[in-house]
Formats: structure tokens, C-alpha cells, sequence
């Protein structure tokens, strides 16, 4: 990305939070999970987020009975080296995410990273940089933007590492939704759906971003096509995990 993109790019997101701010100011945004006034996600809902614990699967970040990998990723390991989650996917988590993807509530992204920062530590070493799951453009432009990468470019704020412009991973095809997927169909659906670009990732540690880890297809899918062009290794960040 040239020099004249990446000043368009600081240009264009100084605006969209200028124009937030200017709505809070005349239209008072209301917390998704309790509608009080004053907050996209008022403290009080924040303090009772269900955070994800007890024994994980190491790999995927599923929960599981005893410490150790999960069946499934024993019977068949993921190209990503493990998956982190904060929240599980229920509840209060369940319904500002839905209203952040869905309903255009974009300023959500800030609280939901900042939460997940708060239970979720950066790794150590820190990746190279971070990269989010693309959405086809034809479903971006339905939506009006791609909620994995406003989280990412959140998360990379908090982290201090860089976010990859959006041709470093593209989907190259309109997958149907996963939603109500099983696992087989999930992987089948998102199967050779990404392309990765060789010169923005060769040789580097990448973390992929998005809202919520259901049966690690998608992430699967993202982190082959970025190792097979290139990249050292890849693991995969979500605000919450399905159970």
C-alpha cells in the first residue's frame, strides 16, 4: 500500500469517528444488551460478560472435560496453531454481536476489542501484524463494511500492531452464510473461498481476526490460504466462541 492510500485511509477513519461522535452528541447511543442511555455498552453489562474458562482445547479453544487437545482437532489438525477467544457466545455477548454485524451498530467494535483486551492478553512475541477475515465485496457492499475489520483495526490499536490492507486476504468467492451449518458443510462451504497475496504476508506470524469461532472453518480456511502464500504461521483471535 502506497504512502497516498495509507494517508487516505488515516483521513477517511479520523472522519467516520468524527461523524460517530457528532451523532452520540445530538442522537445519545443506548447499551445494546440493557437499552440505558449514555453508552453502546454500558459498564454494568460489560462487568457480566461471559468469559470463556475452565480446561480449553489448546488448538481451537474449545472447552473440554480434561486438559489436552479435542477430538476433533486430534483427528484432523487446523492450519492455524491455535484460536483465542474471550467471551463464549451467549447472552448479553450474543446479542451485541448480532447488533454490531447486523443492525449497523459499528461503534460497538471499540468496547467489544476493548473488553476482549481486558480478559485476553496480547501474545508474546506479537505477531508481525494482524489480518482480517474478509467478507466477498458483494456482501460488503450490501452490509456497508465487514465487522472483522473494524475489530481487527480496534484490536491492532490496543495491541500496537499493524492491521494488513484488504487485498493481503480476499474471498474470491460468495460462500453461503454458516449460520445453522454443520462442521462438514461449514468446511465444505468456505473450502478455496480465500486467496492470500505472497508480498504482504511471506514469512510472516499473523493473527486472524474475527467475531466469534463456531467450528474453525472459517479461520481454517483464511489461515491455509495465507500459509500457502507464504506466511511463517497463523493464529486466529475472536471476540467469543461458539460452544
Amino acid at each position: 500500500m502506497t504512502p497516498e492510500h495509507n494517508l487516505i485511509d488515516s483521513v477517511q477513519e479520523q472522519v467516520r469517528r468524527l461523524s460517530h461522535a457528532v451523532l452520540d452528541l445530538l442522537f445519545p447511543p443506548r447499551c445494546v444488551v440493557c437499552h440505558r442511555p449514555g453508552s453502546h455498552l454500558c459498564a454494568d453489562c460489560l462487568a457480566v460478560l461471559p468469559t470463556l474458562s475452565g480446561p480449553l482445547c489448546p488448538v481451537c479453544a474449545l472447552p473440554v472435560e480434561a486438559p489436552g487437545i479435542c477430538p476433533r482437532c486430534a483427528a484432523r489438525r487446523p492450519s492455524f496453531t491455535r484460536v483465542r477467544s474471550g467471551y463464549v457466545y451467549e447472552g448479553a455477548v450474543r446479542r451485541a454481536v448480532l447488533a454490531f454485524k447486523y443492525n449497523g451498530r459499528r461503534a460497538l467494535a471499540a468496547p467489544l476489542v476493548d473488553a476482549l483486551s481486558a480478559v485476553l492478553p496480547p501474545p508474546s512475541p506479537l505477531p508481525d501484524a494482524l489480518c482480517a477475515v474478509p467478507m466477498h465485496h458483494l456482501r460488503e457492499q450490501e452490509r456497508g463494511y465487514n465487522h472483522a475489520k473494524l475489530l481487527a483495526d480496534e484490536l491492532g490499536r490496543c495491541w500496537g500492531v499493524r492491521v494488513l490492507p484488504g487485498e493481503a486476504l480476499r474471498r474470491t468467492q460468495p460462500t453461503t452464510r454458516q449460520v445453522g451449518l454443520s462442521y462438514q458443510a461449514r468446511q465444505s462451504n468456505v473450502k478455496g473461498a480465500f486467496e492470500a497475496e505472497r508480498r504482504f504476508v511471506e514469512g510472516k506470524v499473523l493473527v486472524v481476526v474475527d467475531d466469534v469461532c463456531t467450528t474453525g472453518a472459517t479461520l481454517d480456511a483464511c489461515a491455509m490460504a495465507l500459509l500457502r502464500a507464504g506466511a511463517a504461521a497463523v493464529e486466529g483471535v475472536t471476540l467469543a466462541r461458539a460452544l
